[in-house]
């Protein structure tokens, strides 16, 4: 993978056209890795006249650094589906209390 001069002349960017990953070098820091960009946005990075606006409004936003990503733990999950049963059965139990959870007949067909 080459490195390219951009023409701002302190940003590099490079393209893996198979992985369809971008890298992107600022000075005094080290390559930002954007996945899924398509080759056009790529090639518009290289002849714009101001890439640094280009990937500030078109590239940074779709910024996929796998060093970021946390990650996801089942426990979470877990806790998060407690939670929300919880609150269902709260609300179940609240709604349900004036009949004591049975409707009659002629009540359902009214509705």
């Amino acid at each position: 993978m080459d490195w390219a001069a951009l023409k701002s002349k302190r940003v590099r960017a490079a393209y893996d056209a198979e992985t369809r990953d971008l890298y992107v070098k600022f000075p005094g820091s080290a390559p930002v890795k954007h996945a899924d960009i398509p080759p056009h946005v790529y090639q518009n990075l290289l002849e714009t006249d101001d890439p640094h606006f280009y990937y500030k409004y078109y590239i940074a936003p779709c910024r996929v650094s796998q060093a970021h990503r946390q990650p996801v733990s089942v426990a979470s999950y877990a806790v998060k589906l407690v939670l929300l049963l919880a609150a269902c059965s709260l609300l179940a139990t609240g709604l349900d209390q004036d009949r004591g959870g049975t409707f009659e007949e002629s009540e359902l067909r009214s509705n």
